[in-house]
């Protein structure tokens, strides 16, 4: 979690302090979080969770990984509109 930490007092609370523009293979992906800029952090940042345990950050400028997040937010959209599809026609 070395790219992942918490920076220090008097800085801003950003989980990345380095973030890399390319990102590994799918199959080794757990999880990838992505957190809006907030008032403890300024930035955008995606944050990807490998299935061994380790974490690193994705530059958030990089088409590829904007793409990726776009493709993310068009699951996730579609996954609601599912469950509350689902919710109103199971009701009698």
């Amino acid at each position: 979690m070395a790219l992942a930490q918490h920076r220090g007092i008097g800085r801003s609370r950003c989980l990345c302090r380095r973030v890399r523009d390319k990102f590994g293979q799918p199959k080794h992906i757990q999880d990838i979080q992505i957190y809006p800029p907030s008032n403890s952090c300024d930035d955008l940042e995606v944050v990807v969770s490998l299935k061994n345990g380790l974490q690193y950050c994705l530059d958030p400028r990089v088409q590829k990984v904007q793409d990726m997040i776009t493709n993310l937010q068009n699951i996730r959209k579609t996954k609601q509109m599912e469950s509350t599809s689902e919710t109103s026609t199971s009701e009698p």
